[in-house]
């Protein structure tokens, strides 16, 4: 049996190996802005789920878990009638996020974002009710993705925490860099980390 299913050998917050255990390096960011992390039910357990990750680091987020037989996603519950929730997700009806997308709404906007590889958000887009009528937004091109632990099939993809960090990057003002690179920061530590593990060496 793979340690991956031995539990016990994992920290059960950030689910990584004991001794390449991230969560003394997870940032304590608190943002105005809501980050709601739509994934999957078979990807919450997984330790390179990179969603999961990000609203760890984020003090004011939340996960919406879909597809668990029986169980209703609920979008609405995690949304705030005080503030514009914007959908980042790369359509074809998606406008670029800019400065100006945001202050349209007078900075107040929170993000929803679907998690998972194109064929899964598309589906989560039109299965969960009230996310296909969000206002839709899309990331300008950037450098490639620093994720390794997995294989990406599509070159201008990116995992879902440097997706978010590229958004916060532009959604918080003069703060967004900073928050940017603590989350890209974070997810380089736990990509060398999983990294080593694989290889069998020592951290």
């Amino acid at each position: 049996m793979s340690s991956r299913k031995k539990p016990d050998q994992r920290c059960p917050r950030c689910l990584m190996r004991f001794a390449g255990c991230l969560c003394a390096s997870i940032p304590s960011l608190a943002l105005a802005t809501k980050v709601i992390v739509v994934i999957a039910h078979r990807e919450i357990h997984v330790p390179t789920n990179t969603g999961r990750l990000a609203t760890q680091a984020l003090v004011n987020s939340a996960i919406l878990v879909h597809g668990i037989q029986g169980s209703i996603c609920d979008l609405s519950v995690h949304l705030r009638p005080d503030r514009q929730a914007l959908l980042l997700y790369p359509g074809e009806d998606a406008e670029l996020l800019t400065s100006e997308v945001v202050q349209r709404y007078g900075g107040n906007v929170d993000l929803v974002v679907p998690d998972g590889n194109w064929r899964k958000t598309s589906k989560m887009r039109r299965r969960i009710p009230g996310m296909d009528v969000l206002p839709t937004v899309r990331l300008a091109p950037g450098a490639p993705s620093a994720y390794r632990v997995r294989r990406e099939t599509k070159s201008e993809g990116l995992a879902t925490i440097e997706a978010i960090a590229r958004a916060l990057g532009v959604i918080e003002g003069l703060d967004g860099p900073a928050v940017q690179t603590a989350l890209e920061e974070l997810m380089a530590i736990m990509v060398r980390r999983t990294m080593v593990s694989r290889s069998g060496g020592a951290f």
